[in-house]
């Protein structure tokens, strides 16, 4: 027997892990090469996009001076 679902659609689901986690969605557009670079990052160090950019922002720009 199948488990019932908990939410109605994936938008539902989305929307639940985000307020969950208190995260939020960021896009950017950067250069080809600069992605060609990160995706050979990402692959070295089996590290997600969502964690190099986070630990970027706050080692770089949000530290404390």
């Amino acid at each position: 027997m199948a488990r019932p679902k908990l939410y109605a659609n994936d938008a539902e689901r989305i929307a639940a892990h985000l307020a969950k986690h208190n995260t939020r969605t960021l896009t950017v557009e950067i250069p080809a090469e600069v992605l060609d670079g990160l995706n050979e990052y990402l692959r070295f160090k089996n590290l997600t996009k969502n964690a190099v950019i986070t630990k970027l922002l706050m080692q770089q720009l949000l530290r404390k001076r």
